[in-house]
């Protein structure tokens, strides 16, 4: 997809879903990270990136389930192409 270029709804699910595999992925790194420095004092601001990016996981999750209905294959598979 490129910015400038017209959106299909249909195309929208399919770059939803990759948004939301890559905060996934960005979310399992990290939460394998050690939050802990050597003097054992917590690593404050990579707490509050954590929590961030947890919320824009989420949030993307939603919006990949809220924007299936656009979704054609979908649709046609599921004999709803009328109403898509």
């Amino acid at each position: 997809m490129k910015p400038n270029e017209p959106l299909d709804p249909s195309d929208l699910v399919y770059e939803l879903g990759d948004l939301e595999q890559l905060l996934r992925a960005i979310y399992d790194v990290m939460h394998e990270m050690d939050y802990v420095r050597q003097d054992g004092s917590r690593i404050v601001e990579l707490d509050k990136v954590a929590s961030l990016q947890r919320i824009a996981c989420t949030h993307a999750a939603m919006l990949v389930a809220a924007s299936s209905k656009f979704d054609r294959v979908t649709c046609y598979a599921s004999g709803e192409e009328g109403r898509c």
